[in-house]
């Protein structure tokens, strides 16, 4: 195999509660990567599309950087020519470093006869992902690459579980015209928190898994709340309280911000509901001619092949 387009979808990090721990695969969100092999020894962005604050140099880039690591892993100085569209803006808090690395990774994995499984190349997608932010974390590479909903029991040991989704679950998203930096967002956070919003954040998670496994939409939204980020992260987010309590008096479950932001997600019970919870979204953001809008569901197959 000489040449390989490959489809990484971006993601929900976090999923409200589940810091760092939580994520979740969008459908029909996401970057397309195509890598043919070249001679000259080195890897080559030869083009980016749909994004121009990236950079092409490939020590640099997160595509690069996690197929660098890769390619060093299993000793091969073979050369490769990347050309990249964005179909997810970075940082817009919808996974674009996570689809990014996960796609660098697993193209270069099928241009070498698939030597590692899925779950193998997380860690390698994770050294790119670490670009983006202070440290490797796998809430955006793990959903990005396996697809659905899942969760990072360890990572020292890596353990990625996955969880299945209610059917009817549906997403309403909406990126008004701000950038957050993951970095710049993660300093917010301080090393601990208040006992009592500890012991809340715990109930939200196991609540959120419950709800998943019950196919019980209204436990899912309630239990995406978050008192660890949310409280400090909103606010740099225009109108976030605002677009909160629109979109919960249009019929959301549940509503919060999507990874660092400035993408907010609301858990919707179908396709109806949702599409009255962006009409809201679209009223509190009507003067950002720039804020996007998504309605989405849980991209089940991750990262895979498209040519």
């Amino acid at each position: 195999m000489k040449k390989v387009k490959v489809f990484a979808p971006g993601s929900i990090g976090n999923v409200g509660s589940g810091f760092d721990v939580f994520g979740l695969a969008l459908d029909g969100l996401g970057d397309i990567l195509e890598v043919k092999e070249s001679s000259n020894g080195k890897l080559n962005i030869l083009k980016i599309e749909g994004d121009d604050g990236i950079s092409t140099d490939p020590d640099k880039n997160i595509v690069t950087v996690g197929a660098k690591a890769l390619l060093k892993e299993v000793g091969s100085d073979q050369g490769y020519d990347f050309i990249i569209k964005k179909g997810v803006l970075s940082g817009s808090g919808l996974g674009s470093s996570g689809s990014s690395a996960t796609a660098g990774v697993f193209a270069i994995n099928e241009l070498l006869g698939n030597p590692y499984t899925r779950e193998e190349l997380l860690p390698f997608a994770a050294i790119g992902e670490k670009v983006a932010s202070f440290i490797p974390h796998y809430d955006n590479v793990a959903p990005s690459m396996l697809g659905g909903f899942t969760v990072v029991r360890s990572d020292d040991p890596l353990e990625i579980l996955q969880v299945d989704i209610p059917e009817n679950l549906h997403l309403a998203l909406v990126r008004p015209n701000v950038m957050i930096k993951t970095k710049e967002a993660k300093k917010m956070l301080g090393e601990t928190m208040l006992i009592s919003n500890a012991v809340h954040q715990f109930g939200n998670i196991a609540g959120l898994i419950i709800g998943m496994h019950r196919n019980d939409i209204p436990l899912i939204g309630r239990s995406v709340e978050d008192k660890l980020a949310e409280p400090v992260r909103s606010k740099l987010i225009p109108n976030y309280n605002i677009a909160k309590e629109a979109a919960l008096n249009s019929g959301a479950a549940g509503f919060n911000i999507s990874g660092s932001g400035p993408a907010m997600f609301a858990i919707c019970d179908g396709k109806v509901v949702t599409e009255n919870v962006i009409e809201a979204l679209r009223e509190v953001y009507q003067d950002d001619e720039k804020a996007n809008y998504y309605i989405s569901k849980s991209d089940l197959l991750g990262t895979r092949r498209i040519d």
